[in-house]
């Protein structure tokens, strides 16, 4: 009954060609790199930015790149970072370190309006700490209000291996503003352009929740912006909804922020011969 309600829902909403190949893959029609390509996995976004983040890192000379995930709640998005990790690393030859942060209590208390208090309560999204550390095979856990574990983090941050990709599931605004010190920090803990997924920014606007955090941020002083890459949902396979949800970190001022990417082949249009 749950796989016809899916099915439904699918079709309904445009994803039919989507379930079809993921059934396709399930089938082993598919192979396990195609299927990641096309994002026929549970958690696409989280694959596409870990393979963006990954091949950047890769093309600016770094042999390990950071993933990061703000909001664990039961840990079910951070072990699928892991198993996503594994292949990619060995897909690009790069080390990726995952991280996962949370209270291991839920949710902090909301602050005021901006939080959402119509939508969470105070110790929704709790953990299962214990049970969750059984099953984590590469992850590092970081326990505590991020306001406190971000700057610690920080101070033992590897600069050798740049936060390529970071998911933020905090919900509240006031989280993800201490979430986003990541990024107000020295400009040499990140990639240039980071890959970020905002999980709660739908149905929202810039008054409160994550866009209100992004929008503050992109006004502050440092000026480093984090902003939409416009045109990405059309230029990703199936053109997933989810790719309104992907956003990169612009560190401007990063040593290597002008290093060019591109491959020759990319940057020449040669004249079409004629009959």
């Amino acid at each position: 009954m749950k796989f016809g309600k899916s099915i439904e829902h699918g079709v309904t909403n445009g994803l039919g060609l989507r379930y079809t190949l993921r059934l396709a893959g399930k089938a082993h029609l598919i192979s396990e790199t195609k299927q990641f390509e096309l994002g026929l996995v549970d958690r696409p976004h989280y694959a596409f930015g870990l393979l963006r983040a990954a091949l950047e890192a890769r093309g600016l000379g770094y042999s390990s790149v950071t993933a990061i995930e703000f909001g664990v709640a039961g840990g079910n998005g951070l072990l699928a970072l892991e198993e996503y990790a594994t292949q990619v690393s060995k897909e690009v030859d790069i080390e990726i370190k995952v991280v996962g942060f949370d209270t291991g209590r839920g949710l902090p208390a909301p602050v005021d309006y901006r939080d959402l208090p119509h939508l969470w309560a105070e110790g929704d999204f709790d953990m299962n700490v214990d049970q969750l550390k059984a099953r984590l095979n590469r992850s590092e856990l970081v326990l505590g209000l991020v306001s406190d574990t971000v700057p610690r983090f920080l101070e033992s941050h590897d600069m050798n291996s740049p936060v390529g990709f970071v998911s933020f599931d905090l919900d509240l605004w006031s989280s993800t503003v201490d979430a986003f010190n990541i990024f107000r920090s020295n400009v040499e803990h990140c990639l240039p352009r980071t890959w970020c997924y905002f999980d709660d920014i739908i149905g929202t606007t810039e008054d409160v929740g994550e866009l209100l955090a992004i929008k503050e941020f992109n006004e502050e002083s440092h000026g480093r912006k984090i902003r939409h890459p416009y045109m990405l949902r059309a230029n990703i396979p199936l053109q997933p909804t989810w790719a309104d949800q992907m956003f990169q970190t612009h560190s401007f001022d990063h040593s290597r922020y002008m290093q060019l990417m591109a491959q020759k082949s990319d940057r020449v249009l040669p004249l079409v011969q004629g009959d």
